[in-house]
């Protein structure tokens, strides 16, 4: 299939040389033209629309909405799918959403956007796009109706943020009374209390090393989204605010365990 990519950063690039490997005609564009370029074998264009022209499936994988409406202003889609793949929550999909839209944001960062191991939330007309999804991961059918994955992802990211600022604070929490907080992780290891998911983020905390999956600027705006829909529920509010300490702190970059330097300030 002919699929035009918007956006080639951390996600979108690894997402491109899947596709380009399945046999995909790749056109791609990125706002850094040289991030677009490292894709190899994928024709580079100078605008969205440029790239979308012709295709039949698009993909946007960018930052945020903004980004998206951006990006997608201007582009004609004529008889092209819309496979909007970022995380830009429910608001901002019902507002941008046209044509044949397939609302299919993804669960998984870089190494399984690498392998093809992402988790695809599709809700609309995403059979459509089957053939471009297959080499990305697995596709979850969430229905008809555009907005059921991006209320999916909300609910998913709500429990991994949570996860890690939990995870966060109790690291601190053994620091400050005097414990070994891997300790903590081989005490938990392989129980119903430990997660892997505990055991690779902590790992991150106790070596002070963030090599980003996941930054923390993405991560907040998510904890933000969350809250700008349920206002009543504090948690991701708070997790919100601990974000912004560490990014304050220099941390914005750097994958988003590092919210545990906000209590380290």
């Amino acid at each position: 299939m002919r699929v035009a990519l918007l956006g080639t950063g951390a996600m979108g690039a690894p997402m491109g040389r899947r596709l380009v490997a399945a046999g995909h005609e790749l056109r791609v564009w990125n706002r850094t033209r040289e991030r677009a370029e490292a894709i190899g074998r994928a024709t580079v264009c100078d605008t969205p629309a440029d790239a979308a022209a012709g295709a039949d499936v698009v993909i946007t994988m960018l930052a945020d909405a903004d980004a998206v409406a951006q990006a997608m202003d201007g582009v004609e889609l004529g008889a092209a799918v819309w496979a909007q793949m970022s995380t830009i929550g429910i608001e901002a999909t019902e507002r941008l959403a046209r044509g044949t839209f397939v609302d299919a944001p993804v669960l998984g960062s870089k190494p399984q956007a690498e392998q093809g191991q992402l988790t695809i939330l599709a809700s609309g007309a995403h059979e459509r796009c089957a053939r471009v999804f297959e080499p990305l991961g697995r596709t979850i059918d969430l229905g008809a109706e555009p907005g059921a994955g991006q209320r999916m992802k909300l609910v998913l990211n709500h429990w991994v943020v949570a996860l890690v600022e939990g995870l966060a604070e109790t690291v601190l929490l053994a620091e400050r009374l005097g414990i070994d907080p891997q300790a903590f992780l081989d005490v938990i290891d392989g129980g119903p209390m430990g997660p892997a998911y505990a055991k690779l983020k902590g790992t991150n905390m106790i070596e002070r090393r963030y090599e980003p999956n996941f930054s923390l600027k993405l991560a907040r705006k998510d904890a933000d989204l969350i809250a700008a829909v349920a206002d009543d529920l504090p948690l991701a509010r708070l997790i919100s605010e601990r974000m912004g300490a560490a990014i304050e702190a220099g941390h914005g970059d750097e994958d988003f365990s590092a919210v545990v330097e906000a209590g380290r300030r």
